[in-house]
């Protein structure tokens, strides 16, 4: 193992060494973004850290250690999949004299280089500064120090048993669909434990928390956390059983994964190798001669059957199930409310939803555009034959990739403005704002895809590199920010016009400038509300389209010059063409 453990250290110095300029401002601005993050919480704390009582602590630990546990899992499992059976040093590792339990615990170590890395800086720093804030005994910092480790130990192990249990249930021929299965289930799993305390109580999370109440019994693990820390918080001898029980138990989970090696490591890693080979037999169907259609709409359907066909491909919608609406309904039924209780004026629920769904779309709408190239990765010989232009590709995928969300969320939006009782105006003008907005998202979508695609054969929504991911996840919301600058503007009444010029005037600075253009333009809207609307509508459509616009035609551009695109190799497939990237022309 130590041998093992060295030979990985030397990939990873040498995966750096080699990496482009470009991944390193990359990587320099996820640090910059992650430190401006830990300094607001961090000042937060330090805010109201006096009115973080022993019992409310306890509440908030608890939870805490609830959420590593779940975000470990649900974020964790597409890690812990590459490291069982897509990474490309197993082919060989399996060949050699090596006992197979040395290997996977080489790669449950590796595990930690990742999401539960994030994780316990993001919970261990906040932790620091309230035990200093509060003046805590010296024995804090070392119990905390241990105690999050054997928390994050215990969720990592059940995402590592997520993958070993399923891979001996899914057949060999379902192997595409094992990673759906694995993230559904683990899904609903982590939704379950996130919303077993309002399950468990009458009364809504946050006031349990405020009240000082327990939010779970005290045989549950998080709640020994809670306890080893806040004893030890006050120098107490108390926190040593609680500090015990949950270290051991981190040490069974370990241990209960450690059984399913032999058959859930080395022989489902043999399963999925095989399962990704085997292809059914279709039977030949003759079908009259083909139907030509304009390159566009040719682009756009064959971009559509690709997703059609493949499962895999909707996983990026299961957020919204769990985390979106699922939270806010069920949180709110199982707190106490009745599901009419949600209803409300009219004029307070269509804006808050407005943008809780702009929210989503900037969400997927990119990162759906965006892996439209990278799905290029093996039919990429076909479209340097055909003749196609660069622009006929480029509109031609975006399209599909705006109206695949589109249509799903318009859904959703129509049932949630029935329940809701919204007017036909409220409900058709919500739907054609978002139609106009979510444009410009997928065209900048589309453009980072072609800088950084990355095609991952055992992970279809990892289809761009990090940097540039998180590249999407920053340009989206800012573009979302400036293009709802004239809807907003649009909304507020001119009856707040003269709450606009007492604050310009009371205010100095960036915020006292827009201060005063809100003003500006409530007094022409108040002179000329025709006017004013139309000017509105028309800024909105050129920030738009003319963004959507541009940045499909920098992708068409990109396209005729070639794209990179990065193979991820792994187990379950062969190099493409015996080459590590392609070429999209």
């Amino acid at each position: 193992m130590t041998a093992l453990l060295k030979n990985q250290w030397k990939i990873f110095l040498n995966t750096m060494r080699s990496q482009p300029g470009k991944n390193y401002l990359s990587y320099l601005v996820m640090f910059i973004v992650f430190a401006i993050l830990l300094y607001w919480l961090s000042e937060g704390i330090w805010a109201i850290g006096d009115s973080i009582t022993k019992p409310i602590l306890a509440g908030i630990l608890s939870y805490g250690f609830l959420l590593v546990i779940g975000f470990i899992i649900l974020l964790g499992l597409p890690q812990v999949f590459k490291h069982l059976y897509s990474a490309t040093d197993l082919n060989l590792l399996f060949t050699m004299p090596i006992p197979t339990r040395y290997i996977f615990w080489v790669k449950y170590v590796q595990s930690f280089a990742g999401i539960p890395l994030l994780v316990f800086i993001l919970y261990i720093v906040p932790l620091y500064v309230y035990g200093i804030f509060i003046g805590a005994n010296l024995l804090y910092y070392p119990v905390g120090l241990l105690t999050l480790p054997a928390v994050i130990v215990i969720g990592l192990s059940i995402a590592y048993l997520f993958n070993l249990v399923l891979v001996q249930i899914i057949p060999a021929s379902k192997a595409n669909e094992f990673m759906t299965v694995m993230s559904v289930l683990s899904g609903i799993f982590v939704y379950l434990l996130f919303m077993f305390p309002n399950m468990a109580n009458d009364r809504p999370l946050s006031e349990l928390i405020l009240s000082g109440l327990p939010l779970f019994p005290e045989w549950l693990p998080v709640t020994w956390a809670s306890e080893a820390i806040i004893a030890a918080s006050i120098g107490s001898i108390d926190f040593l059983v609680p500090f015990l029980m949950i270290v051991v138990l981190a040490a069974i989970f370990m241990l209960l994964t450690s059984t399913l090696v032999e058959k859930g490591f080395r022989t489902g890693w043999v399963k999925l190798s095989e399962g990704s080979g085997k292809r059914r037999k279709k039977g030949i169907t003759k079908k009259s001669g083909p139907k030509l259609h304009h390159p566009v709409i040719a682009i756009g359907k064959k971009e559509w059957y690709a997703v059609k066909r493949d499962m895999r491909e909707w996983l990026v919608f299961l957020p919204i199930v769990f985390f979106g609406f699922g939270f806010v309904f069920s949180g709110a039924v199982s707190g106490g409310m009745e599901l009419s209780d949600l209803r409300g004026p009219t004029e307070v629920t269509w804006p808050i939803t407005q943008a809780i769904l702009l929210f989503i779309y900037a969400m997927f709408n990119g990162q759906i555009a965006s892996s439209t190239i990278a799905r290029e990765a093996k039919s990429v010989w076909i479209l340097r034959i055909l003749p196609l232009s660069g622009k006929d590709i480029a509109f031609g995928k975006l399209w599909i990739s705006w109206l695949i969300p589109f249509v799903v969320l318009t859904l959703i939006e129509i049932v949630i403005g029935i329940f809701f009782g919204w007017t036909a105006l409220q409900l058709i003008s919500g739907i054609a704002m978002k139609a106009v907005i979510t444009v410009g998202i997928s065209g900048i979508g589309m453009w980072l895809g072609t800088i950084g695609a990355k095609y991952n054969p055992a992970n279809p929504q990892n289809r761009l590199k990090f940097g540039t991911a998180f590249l999407l996840f920053i340009a989206s919301y800012v573009y979302l920010f400036f293009a709802l600058i004239p809807y907003v503007l649009l909304l507020i009444p001119v009856e707040t016009m003269t709450s606009a010029q007492e604050f310009s005037n009371e205010i100095d600075g960036f915020f006292g400038t827009i201060a005063g253009i809100v003003y500006t333009v409530l007094t022409w809207k108040e002179a000329s509300p025709i006017i004013v609307t139309v000017a509105g509508i028309l800024l909105m459509l050129i920030i738009s389209i003319g963004v959507a616009y541009i940045f499909t035609m920098l992708s068409a551009r990109k396209i005729d010059q070639g794209i990179e695109i990065e193979m991820v190799q792994n187990t379950n497939s062969k190099p493409l063409l015996g080459k590590k990237s392609s070429r999209l022309y």
